[in-house]
């Protein structure tokens, strides 16, 4: 039943994981550097200042990303083995929370070390937060039905 409110809830984790690709993450100022950290890279807005940073120091940020979109949206079709949807969603909120402590904890403090300037949280820098709380609440949905299904199977 895709119907169901937890798959309402796993949709808009599919959207705010597409939309976390379309803005920075954040922002770090300084007076020769101008970075923007997006999900998928740094990019220097000064030209002609370098700051060496490789793919690789973005990598898990992007795919821990696209692991919670693609793993949430499969998620809403797997509404016949509630079992298997609740033990992938525990595993998209673990993700998530690496996204969490990457994008608040992490980058800042290695950016920030090479650049000695300020950070500016942008707005997909939040939607980690608000994914992880929808995450949660199709977890608590997807219990109430196996609860349901257990009470219904006993009285039988």
């Amino acid at each position: 039943m895709i119907q169901r409110i937890q798959s309402l809830f796993l949709f808009l984790v599919v959207i705010l994981g597409i939309l976390m690709f379309f803005s920075p993450l954040a922002s770090f100022f300084s007076e020769m550097h101008n970075l923007k950290l997006y999900v998928y890279k740094l990019e220097n807005m000064v030209p002609g200042s370098e700051i060496q940073f490789g793919f690789t120091t973005i990598l898990p940020l992007l795919l821990f990303n696209i692991a919670i979109t693609l793993l949430s949206g499969y998620t809403i079709f797997l509404y016949k083995n509630r079992i298997l949807q609740i033990k992938l969603i525990r595993f998209c909120m673990l993700l998530n929370m690496f996204i969490i402590v990457g994008v608040f904890f992490l980058y800042p403090r290695l950016i920030e070390t090479r650049v000695e300037g300020e950070t500016e949280f942008g707005f997909s820098a939040y939607l980690p937060l608000v994914s992880l709380l929808f995450l949660y609440l199709a977890n608590r949905y997807i219990l109430k039905d196996e609860k349901l299904v257990r009470s219904i199977d006993r009285l039988r």
